[in-house]
C-alpha cells in the first residue's frame, strides 16, 4: 500500500484537530459548569431539560402570583378587621339608643356619632390595595365600590365580576370580595328574619325579634305580613306568607290579639315577639335575611303526588339564569313528559322525557331536584328568590336609624313605638351584617392558609426541578478534570507521533 505525503500530512493534521476539539469541549464543559454544551451532546437530556426549566419557570411565576395574593388578601384583612371593630362599637351604640332614660337631646348627639361611624365605614368600603386598586369593586377596580349620592344615599357602584389569580397550575384564587356582598347581603345559608314595622303604623306596638320553631316548617324562608284590623270593637290581626312572586302563600287568621301577648305564632313554623298596643290598619313584615337563588313551587291545583327540592344554578351565564320559569307536565299518550317554559308561556325548552330514576329535572342553567310523581297537566314555579329577602344595605340601615333618633319623641307613645321598632330592626341588621363580615373574613383566612399550602408545595417542586436539571445539566468536575489530563496527554502524544513520523524518509532511512 503506498501513502501519498499529503495523506500522511493530511491524517497527522486531523488526529492533532480532533485531539484539540476534545480538549476543547472539555475546557468549554470546565468553564461553564454545564455537561451539555451544545444540544448534540445529549439530545434526550437537552429536550427534557427544557421541558424542566419550562416547568420551572412557571413554577416561579405561580409564586410571584401567589405573593401578588398574599398581599391583597392581607390589605382585605386589615380592613375587614376595622370593619368589624366599627360594626361592634355601632351595635354598642345601638344598644345606648334603646335606653328609655335618654332624651331627645342625647339621641341626637348619638346620631351624630353614628353619622361618624357612617363616614369612617364609607372609607373602608372604599379601601385600596397597594396598587391603588378598590378591593371592593369587583372587575372595576379603578373606581370606588361605593358612591354617594345628593342626598348621602351610598350605593355600590362596582360589579358582580371577581377577580382571581393563577394561583398553581390548576387553582385560581379570589383575589378579593364584592362590596355588595360584604355590606349589603346575609351569610349563605343564613336562618335569620328580619322585622320591619310600616312607616305609617299609628299605634303603640313594637315587633321584636324572630326565631325559627320548625326548621322543616312549610314557609321557613319565606317573608310574612302581619296585619291588624278590627271586627266588633276587637282589634286582630291576620298573617300572610307570601311566595317569591308576592302572591300569597297562606293567610292565617283573623286571631284576636291580646295586648298582653308576648308571641305571636306565624304559619310554616316561625314566631316573632310583640308587645305594644298596635292600631287598626297597622302593618308589619318579616323578611329572611338570606334566601336562595331559585326556590320552587307546585300550583294549587296539581293532583299528582311530586315535590320540588331547592334548585342549583349550574351554569350562571345561562341566558335564562336570573329569570322564572315554569314546568308543565304532558302526556304524549305513552310518556310523561314536561316542557320549560318563561313567565310569559313560551317555550324554551323541551318536551323532555320524565325519569323518575333521575331524581331531577333540567332548566336552562339549572337543575330542580324532585321527587314522587306528577300527573299530566301538573305545572310547577321556578322564582329567584332575592327578592323575597330584606334589603341589608348597612349603609342604609345607619341612614334610618339616624333619621329615627333625630325624631322628637318626648311625650308621643307612638313616635316612642317607631324609634323602637327602627332599633330593633336596625339591630337585627346590624348583626346580620356584623356576621357577613366575620364569614368573609374567615373566607379571606381560608384563602391564605390555602396560599400557605400551595406554597409549601411550590418550594418542594422547585427543589425538585433544580435537582433533575442538576442532574441533567451539570458537569461532574471529577470527570472533566480526569479528561482533561487525559485529552492533553493524549494531544502532546499525537504531536510527538506525528513529529517522529514526518522526520522518516528514504534519504535518511539508511543514516
Amino acid at each position: 500500500m503506498r501513502i501519498s505525503s499529503s495523506l500522511f500530512f493530511q491524517t497527522g493534521l486531523n488526529s492533532i484537530n480532533a485531539q484539540q476539539a476534545d480538549l476543547l469541549h472539555l475546557y468549554r464543559q470546565a468553564a461553564s459548569g454545564q455537561r451539555m454544551v451544545t444540544p448534540a451532546d445529549d439530545p434526550l437530556a437537552a429536550a427534557q431539560a427544557v421541558n424542566l426549566s419550562q416547568s420551572q419557570s412557571l413554577n416561579e411565576r405561580y409564586a410571584a402570583n401567589r405573593d401578588v395574593l398574599k398581599m391583597n388578601l392581607g390589605h382585605e384583612e386589615n380592613t375587614l378587621n376595622s370593619i368589624t371593630t366599627l360594626l361592634q362599637d355601632i351595635k354598642t351604640r345601638l344598644v345606648e339608643a334603646g335606653n328609655g332614660t335618654m332624651s331627645d337631646a342625647d339621641r341626637a348627639t348619638l346620631a351624630d356619632v353614628l353619622k361618624n361611624s357612617k363616614e369612617t365605614l364609607f372609607g373602608l368600603a372604599n379601601a385600596t390595595d397597594g396598587n391603588g386598586q378598590y378591593l371592593f369593586s369587583g372587575f372595576s377596580a379603578s373606581q370606588p365600590a361605593f358612591i354617594k349620592d345628593a342626598l348621602g344615599s351610598v350605593s355600590y357602584s362596582g360589579d358582580t365580576g371577581q377577580r382571581e389569580i393563577q394561583a398553581d397550575q390548576t387553582r385560581r384564587i379570589q383575589t378579593g370580595d364584592l362590596g355588595i356582598d360584604v355590606f349589603a347581603r346575609a351569610a349563605n345559608g343564613s336562618r335569620a328574619y328580619i322585622t320591619q314595622a310600616d312607616p305609617a303604623n299609628s299605634g303603640t306596638g313594637v315587633i321584636g325579634s324572630p326565631s325559627i320553631t320548625d326548621p322543616q316548617g312549610a314557609h321557613v324562608g319565606k317573608p310574612f305580613e302581619i296585619e291588624f284590623t278590627e271586627a266588633a270593637g276587637v282589634l286582630q290581626y291576620t298573617v300572610r306568607a307570601f311566595h317569591a312572586d308576592g302572591s300569597v302563600a297562606e293567610a292565617d287568621g283573623p286571631h284576636d290579639y291580646d295586648s298582653g301577648t308576648a308571641i305571636l305564632s306565624l304559619p310554616g313554623g316561625v314566631q316573632v315577639a310583640f308587645s305594644g298596643s298596635p292600631s287598626i290598619n297597622d302593618k308589619f313584615t318579616v323578611h329572611p335575611a338570606s334566601v336562595p337563588a331559585y326556590v320552587a313551587r307546585g300550583a294549587d291545583d296539581n293532583t299528582g303526588n311530586a315535590t320540588l327540592g331547592l334548585p342549583v344554578i349550574t351554569d350562571p351565564k345561562n341566558e335564562h339564569v336570573g329569570n322564572p320559569f315554569r314546568i308543565r307536565f304532558e302526556n304524549d299518550g305513552s310518556d310523561l313528559t314536561y316542557t320549560v317554559e318563561d313567565a310569559d308561556g313560551n317555550p324554551i325548552s323541551g318536551p323532555h322525557e320524565f325519569d323518575p330514576s333521575v331524581g331531577h329535572l333540567t332548566l336552562p342553567g339549572v337543575i330542580v331536584p324532585i321527587s314522587g310523581t306528577p300527573d299530566a297537566d301538573d305545572e310547577f314555579l321556578v322564582e329567584p328568590g332575592q327578592g323575597m329577602a330584606a334589603k341589608l344595605n348597612v349603609f342604609d340601615t345607619l341612614d334610618n336609624i339616624i333619621a329615627a333618633l333625630v325624631t322628637p319623641t318626648s311625650g308621643d307613645a307612638t313616635a316612642q313605638a317607631r324609634i323602637a321598632n327602627a332599633l330593633a330592626s336596625a339591630m337585627q341588621k346590624i348583626d346580620v351584617n356584623y356576621d357577613q363580615v366575620l364569614t368573609v373574613r374567615a373566607s379571606v383566612g381560608s384563602r391564605l392558609a390555602e396560599i400557605d399550602a400551595i406554597d409549601a408545595a411550590g418550594s418542594s417542586r422547585s427543589l425538585s426541578y433544580a435537582n433533575q436539571l442538576s442532574k441533567l445539566e451539570d458537569v461532574d468536575y471529577y470527570t472533566v478534570t480526569t479528561q482533561l489530563e487525559l485529552r492533553r496527554s493524549a494531544l502532546e502524544a499525537a504531536a510527538l507521533a506525528f513529529k517522529k513520523i514526518q522526520g522518516t524518509s528514504l534519504f535518511n532511512m539508511g543514516s
